[in-house]
């Protein structure tokens, strides 16, 4: 099929795809072409096999420039840092207590942000997939529902199922209200003021201090908060915080 020329193709390109330990070179490569369909070009790799190999340059098929201009990280925080919204991909049920979406509910939550916003689609091992580590270190989860009698899709057809509904949520127009989503250093700033206000007003938590800050970000990750959002967020907590000084004075 020959692209309309007049027709004007969503621009993709704030939209980082995240390896993280792929075991087959054929599969990054596999991925790279995926990407270069929908107009991708950010290609980022934690711990990595050889994604300049033979195999990957063989089935990237007119997209070995993603190859080569893939970045290394030795983590996810690494690959992660300038990312505003990020999605874990997992076909796991975990005790994470995070909620799960759709494919499809993940796109249309991306069209709706503004087309500068830093988005990560973050895919684990052909192995092991995601550790749960991984996936806390994201704002959201999500999950390809399939038949039970196999539920594990190969690294890069998961990858094109994403790909594809994200370039179609874009392709169908534009959102009514585009969100322009907080940095990610403002939201950790936010995170470290409610940590202090928390220890501040002596708070306890029924389980550790951790899982509950865990579960603060769970809800403020899966909200598209605005820098607005959060000088609001920081104005309650900075009463709070002069309230706590005046009882103790």
């Amino acid at each position: 099929m020959t692209p309309q020329k007049d027709f004007v193709y969503p621009d993709l390109t704030s939209i980082a795809v995240i390896l993280v330990e792929p075991q087959a070179p054929g599969n990054i490569g596999s991925v790279a072409r995926a990407m270069k369909n929908f107009g991708m070009k950010d290609l980022r790799l934690v711990r990595p096999c050889d994604h300049l190999d033979r195999e990957a340059l063989w089935m990237a098929v007119k997209a070995e420039d993603i190859l080569h201009s893939a970045q290394i990280y030795p983590t996810l925080t690494d690959a992660l840092k300038g990312i505003q919204f990020s999605v874990a991909t997992s076909n796991r049920r975990r005790e994470t207590h995070f909620p799960s979406f759709t494919p499809r509910e993940i796109a249309q939550q991306m069209a709706a942000f503004s087309p500068v916003t830093s988005c990560a689609l973050v895919f684990g091992g052909e192995k092991n997939g995601l550790s749960t580590e991984d996936v806390h270190a994201c704002r959201v989860l999500s999950t390809v529902t399939t038949a039970p009698v196999q539920n594990s899709l190969n690294l890069s057809h998961a990858v094109m199922i994403y790909l594809y509904e994200v370039f179609a949520a874009r392709l169908t127009g534009n959102p009514q209200f585009v969100w322009d989503m907080a940095k990610p250093a403002d939201m950790e700033i936010l995170y470290e003021r409610i940590q202090r206000v928390l220890e501040a007003v002596k708070f306890k938590p029924r389980k550790t201090n951790e899982d509950f800050l865990l579960g603060v970000r769970r809800i403020l990750g899966r909200t598209p908060l605005e820098d607005r959002d959060v000088r609001l967020l920081h104005k309650i907590f900075q009463e709070i915080e002069r309230y706590v000084k005046r009882s103790e004075a």
